[in-house]
C-alpha cells in the first residue's frame, strides 16, 4: 500500500490515474477504523482504484469537543487497509487546513438537527470534504447513512458546484448489540454499550408503530423520546423528516427517516432508522 501525505503527490497520483483511464474511488475517514468503514471500502472497490483519507478535522470540533482526545491509532488502521489491499493511504499533513480563510456553508440544512447543537460543524465537514475533493478529484466517494445529515449536505454541495463525482451511500454497519459502529464506541466500556443498545432498540420500535398505523410524527416521536429519558438518555433530538430533511409536522409517510442524537454518559451517539 503506498502512503502519501502531501499534497502535490496526491494530486499527481490521481492525475496519472485518470490519465490511464481509470475511475478513482474515494472514502474519506477520521482513522479508527470499525467495520462501518471496512464496508465503505469494500463497496468503494467495485467502483475503481480506491484511495482512503485519514485526517482527523479540526475545521469540524466545536469549543469543547473532543478533538484532542478523538481515537487515533494510525497503526492499527494502516493494517487494516493493507488486510483491505487498500492501494493508497492519503495522510496529509496539517497543511491541509492551515490558515484556511475560505469556507463552504449550506445555510439551510446546516441549521437543523445537527447542526442546533454543533453550529459550526458542518462548515468545518463541508469545507474539509470539498479540499479533499480538489486533491483526490474522485469519480466516486462513499458515505456512511448513519450520518444521514452528513450524506445529504455532501450530495447537495456536489450538486450545487458540478462536481464530477458521485456521492454513494452506504448502509449502516451495527454491531451484535444493534449500536450503529462509531469510532466513538471506544469511549464506551461494555456494560455503556450495552446500555446504549436500548437507542437501535427504541427507534426500530418506534418504526414499527408507523408499519402498524400510526402515522402522527408527534405521537411517533413523542414515544421515541419519552422511551429513550426512561433508559437514562439525555436527548438532543427526535425528529421525523422527508429525504431532504424537512421536518415532518403532521403524517408520517414511507420513505420518511426518523433521526436521533442522545447522550449517554457523556458519549453522544447519533442514529437514524427509514420509515417502510
Amino acid at each position: 500500500m503506498k502512503i502519501i501525505t502531501g499534497i502535490a503527490e496526491m494530486k499527481e497520483f490521481s492525475h496519472n490515474l485518470k490519465k490511464a483511464e481509470k475511475k478513482i474511488s474515494f472514502v474519506p475517514t477520521m482513522g479508527k477504523l470499525h467495520g462501518g468503514h471496512v464496508k465503505l471500502i469494500e463497496s468503494a472497490k467495485r467502483y475503481g482504484e480506491t484511495v482512503v483519507s485519514i485526517f482527523v478535522n479540526p475545521l469540524q470540533f466545536g469549543h469543547g469537543e473532543d478533538f484532542d482526545k478523538y481515537p487515533r491509532d494510525i497503526e492499527n488502521d494502516e493494517k487494516i487497509l493493507s488486510d483491505l489491499s487498500v492501494p493508497v493511504l492519503f495522510y496529509p499533513e496539517s497543511d491541509i487546513v492551515k490558515n484556511t480563510g475560505t469556507f463552504i456553508v449550506n445555510p439551510e440544512y446546516s441549521k437543523k438537527l445537527e447542526g442546533l447543537f454543533r453550529p459550526s460543524h458542518f462548515q468545518g465537514v463541508l469545507t474539509i470534504v470539498m479540499k479533499l475533493f480538489c486533491i483526490v478529484e474522485p469519480d466516486f466517494a462513499f458515505f456512511g447513512l448513519k450520518d444521514y445529515q452528513q450524506f445529504a449536505l455532501i450530495k447537495k454541495m456536489a450538486e450545487d458546484f458540478f462536481l464530477n463525482v458521485k456521492i454513494i451511500p452506504v448502509e449502516t454497519v451495527r454491531e451484535e448489540s444493534g449500536i450503529a459502529m462509531s469510532s466513538r464506541n471506544t469511549y464506551l466500556d461494555g456494560s455503556g454499550k450495552d446500555a446504549a443498545s436500548a437507542f437501535y432498540k427504541i427507534l426500530s420500535h418506534t418504526a414499527y408503530l408507523f408499519k402498524k398505523g400510526e402515522k402522527s410524527a408527534e405521537r411517533l416521536t413523542g414515544f421515541a423520546i419519552k422511551e429513550l429519558i426512561k433508559n437514562g438518555f439525555k436527548v438532543d433530538y427526535v425528529e421525523i423528516t422527508d429525504y431532504a430533511l424537512n421536518k415532518k409536522y403532521s403524517d408520517a409517510e414511507k420513505g420518511d427517516i426518523l433521526l436521533a442524537a442522545i447522550r449517554y454518559k457523556g458519549v453522544r451517539l447519533i442514529d437514524n432508522i427509514f420509515l417502510s
